[in-house]
């Protein structure tokens, strides 16, 4: 976690600076502390700012850039640090080590960030809304994470993100994500599901893992005061068999189940 890194190191400083007399009192310990640790993080933070710089949205991301995504994920520790999130994760044992589609419920605006930062290692990419990339600095990370905008309103324009997040899998670039209710909702049942989502999976050939995730809508009415406790759990995997038998329609059905079974335990 990046925070806790940043927190270490500025610790060992402190620490290293005591031993050699920089403090001339004890006092001026936890203000070494302090400034250690804003030092370091803007240290962090500018070499996030250049690196987001010289990212052109308008080019098709081709490679995996691991310092885009250590920069991503850094983004994502901290920003869930300051909105104190707490997670609970379970099933990740179900994740196939192949790349994959992933499917979920969507309760908030946070959905895609919190989820890519907990599957790091599988270098999540998410196809998500056009507004999203709107955000500057993230925006150009997400991109080279192999996010992708989609457009709602342009059925052609949707059409090839689908298509384009499909290849991605395929290819072994990322695995990806996608909420089939196309939009965030905060109601008891969930809203019917676009079958085209499911297409990314019989383009790619891939499992598809089913996920639910739940509070996620309260963050930004608990913080800073309140912890939001987050449940990100990983509740089964539809097989790359089972995906090449099956149409788009029925694999739908068929995560819509799973997880409206697991919503109600």
């Amino acid at each position: 976690m990046l925070i806790k890194g940043i927190g270490l190191i500025s610790a060992i400083l402190t620490v290293v600076g005591f031993i050699l007399g920089i403090y001339e009192a004890v006092w001026a310990i936890p203000i070494a502390f302090v400034v250690l640790f804003v030092a370091i993080l803007l240290v962090w933070v500018l070499g996030c700012s250049i690196c987001a710089a010289f990212i052109d949205l308008d080019k098709q991301w081709e490679k995996h850039n691991p310092i885009c995504r250590f920069y991503a994920n850094g983004i994502m520790n901290i920003v869930m640090w300051f909105l104190r999130i707490k997670m609970h994760i379970t099933g990740m044992e179900n994740l196939p080590k192949e790349k994959f589609l992933l499917v979920g419920n969507h309760r908030g605006a946070m959905d895609p960030l919190i989820t890519m930062a907990i599957l790091k290692k599988y270098n999540m990419g998410f196809v998500a809304k056009k507004e999203l990339f709107k955000i500057p600095v993230i925006s150009k990370l997400m991109h080279t994470c192999f996010c992708l905008s989609l457009n709602r309103g342009d059925v052609k324009d949707s059409a090839k993100t689908i298509l384009r997040a499909g290849e991605i899998v395929k290819e072994g670039k990322a695995s990806m994500g996608i909420y089939p209710e196309g939009t965030r909702n905060t109601g008891d049942e969930m809203l019917p599901f676009m079958h085209g989502a499911f297409k990314i999976a019989k383009k790619a050939e891939c499992d598809i893992v089913v996920a639910t995730i739940k509070n996620t809508e309260h963050i930004m009415k608990n913080m800073p005061f309140r912890r939001t406790h987050v449940y990100l759990d990983f509740i089964g995997v539809i097989g790359k068999d089972v995906v090449a038998e099956n149409t788009t329609v029925k694999l739908s059905e068929m995560a819509r189940e799973m997880m409206e079974e697991h919503l109600k335990k």
